[in-house]
């Protein structure tokens, strides 16, 4: 990490105490030279005390606009339920702060450009938590991919199974129809277009409804495709009763194959290798995940995340925001990729409607 300095360089404030902060955002932001939380805002008394008071937040406001009347913060970081991102992204911006969201980055596509153009009038810059790309298992496969090692990306297939219904929340997301694409889905389409470089050129989606009680989208299967010729295969169940596969991904190159398992990874197993002509054991046991490369029958681990690795890659997403800052960037390129990714949930659900492919147009890099 780097070090900002002895004394906090950076005044930090928090809109929104919920499982977020508790969980990713404060412990973030106290693993960080330099990076003081300043100030914190939840409507909720008993939350605010509660998780302000354990990470000692020295000053705690009912809502944002009370917090920016007193405070002067250089970054607020927004973990608040998506509906209210827009409005608290233009507050932070129009007190001079820049911004870490949450994701989903806002409600719709016209909402990010205006959040964006805002950021880019004043000279900040606007970023969003979509960290995945900084845990170490998809942040070093995407170096050796990027260098060639396992020479050109052709495929990539995404799944997440587990039985996990809206009926199981407790908050915000009990309640939203277009939920896991929108909710969960930019994390995998991120790391997607992390591997391949691009985004991608088309969208097609079917979305299934097995269960008249369920609205959500709780299964659906989507088809990107990449420059190239490059394919990708995103397929979410949320209704199933197999084994939890929180984020399992399998990337196909042109001389190997790379398999990255997210969420734990409990593995034994004695399996037949027809390239080498005998049996391979393999064994995994890892809280976070791995990330192995798989090639002549063999597999070799390339990365491990052996912890929860959510708040380091947050803290990780923060520092690169702070470091932009620090160089005085005004760059929103990133913003714009949210912004796209965005773009590509809102077609997969356009597609699943229609039945029809919806294509996007190129756009440089990911």
């Amino acid at each position: 990490m780097t070090d900002f300095g002895k004394r906090p360089s950076f005044r930090v404030a928090i809109f929104g105490l919920g499982a977020a902060a508790e969980r990713i955002h404060l412990p973030a932001c106290a693993s960080l030279p330099g990076v003081e939380v300043t100030s914190a805002c939840d409507p909720d008394a008993t939350r605010r005390e509660q998780v302000g008071r354990r990470f000692g937040v020295p000053r705690l406001y009912p809502d944002a606009p009370s917090l920016l009347a007193d405070e002067r913060p250089d970054v607020v970081i927004i973990g608040t339920p998506p509906d209210s991102h827009r409005d608290l992204c233009l507050l932070a911006l129009d007190h001079g702060a820049h911004v870490l969201c949450e994701k989903p980055f806002v409600g719709t596509v016209p909402e990010a450009d205006e959040v964006i153009t805002a950021a880019d009038h004043k000279g900040l810059l606007v970023r969003v938590n979509n960290q995945y790309r900084f845990m170490a298992m998809y942040r070093v496969t995407q170096a050796l991919l990027a260098a060639g090692k396992f020479g050109p990306l052709h495929a990539v297939q995404c799944w997440q199974q587990m039985f996990h219904p809206p009926s199981m929340e407790r908050n915000w997301r009990a309640g939203l129809v277009q939920s896991v694409l929108y909710e969960f889905g930019t994390h995998a389409l991120d790391l997607v277009c992390f591997f391949f470089g691009a985004l991608p050129l088309s969208v097609s989606a079917y979305i299934a409804h097995p269960r008249p009680d369920i609205k959500a989208d709780v299964l659906a299967h989507v088809a990107l495709r990449f420059p190239d010729g490059g394919l990708a295969t995103l397929a979410f169940n949320r209704i199933s009763h197999a084994p939890t596969r929180y984020l399992e991904m399998r990337l196909d190159c042109a001389e190997a194959s790379v398999r990255i398992s997210y969420g734990g990874v409990a593995r034994f197993g004695l399996e037949w290798a027809r390239d080498l002509g005998r049996p391979v054991a393999r064994w995994s046991l890892v809280k976070g995940g791995e990330a192995r490369v798989e090639s002549g029958g063999r597999s070799t681990v390339l990365a491990r995340e052996r912890k929860y690795a959510v708040a380091p890659a947050t803290a990780a997403n923060l520092q690169e925001l702070l470091q932009a800052v620090s160089r005085g960037e005004r760059s929103n390129e990133r913003a714009r990729f949210a912004r796209d990714l965005l773009r590509i949930v809102f077609a997969a659900y356009e597609s699943a409607s229609t039945g029809e492919t919806v294509w996007l147009g190129p756009r440089a890099t990911a």
